[in-house]
């Protein structure tokens, strides 16, 4: 993980980070929690749960996993009412979990379709509606993690269908999210990333080369997360786009 210097404005929040085992997930789980906060990091991975943890406490910062399917209803009540019983608490959820599939849309399968649109986007509202019921009373801070693809007027791909309506209809969450926060004190805004130097990059285009770190993206979700810093704002979506 890269190191971030950042004060601990966030000292006894808690954070909940789904995708949260490797590359963005994980740098914002170690940007939160360089900010003084608890981060609870999810995926399906177990594995790659435990490395992060592990990272995270051999540098003296709070952190635990939760291994979660975002787009399994009961497993998200359950991650959420086991978060509520340990913390009474939960003040920042980062919505990062994602599927990346490719192909061409005429034979694209609907079952892969469907996959994709359950993580990236039910996945989120799962989530985001159980964030809401836990942060009425206090506040808090939700995070989309949308895309580039996901942004009107943005350069698309084909065989991406599947991937960009999920974004897009994320971006679209972000917005109608904000209204709903708002007597709440509930902020919710997301970040769409162009290119970023992750697996999952590298897996989908091997070829493709860029200037944007996990840890960059990190940075600007924990400025997001920090009422301190971005308090005034709701509803934003911040490209980041090292090839601006």
């Amino acid at each position: 993980m890269d190191v971030l210097n950042l004060a601990p404005t966030l000292r006894h929040q808690v954070a909940l980070i789904t995708g949260g085992g490797r590359g963005v997930g994980a740098a914002t789980a170690e940007a939160l929690a360089r900010k003084g906060a608890h981060v609870i990091v999810a995926s399906r991975t177990e594995a790659e749960l435990v490395d992060t943890v592990a990272k995270l406490r051999g540098a003296g910062l709070c952190g635990s996993a939760q291994v979660l399917d975002v787009a399994d209803e009961s497993a998200v009540e359950t991650t959420f009412a086991t978060l509520a019983a340990e913390f009474g608490r939960l003040d920042i959820l980062v919505n990062n979990a994602a599927l990346l599939c490719s192909g061409p849309f005429a034979t694209l399968a609907m079952s892969d379709w469907d996959r994709l649109l359950a993580v990236n986007l039910r996945g989120a509202v799962l989530c985001a509606r159980q964030a809401f019921r836990l942060m009425q009373e206090r506040g808090g801070a939700i995070v989309n993690v949308s895309s580039l693809g996901g942004i009107a007027n943005t350069e698309k791909f084909s065989g991406y269908a599947a991937y960009t309506v999920s974004k897009f209809a994320l971006t679209g969450l972000t917005e109608a999210l904000a209204a709903e926060g708002k007597d709440y004190g509930i902020r919710v805004n997301g970040v769409a990333p162009g290119a970023v130097d992750t697996a999952m990059l590298r897996q989908a285009a091997p070829h493709l080369r860029t200037r944007t770190t996990p840890a960059d993206v990190a940075k600007i979700i924990a400025f997001l997360c920090d009422p301190t810093e971005s308090g005034c704002m709701t509803g934003a979506s911040l490209v980041i786009n090292s090839n601006l």
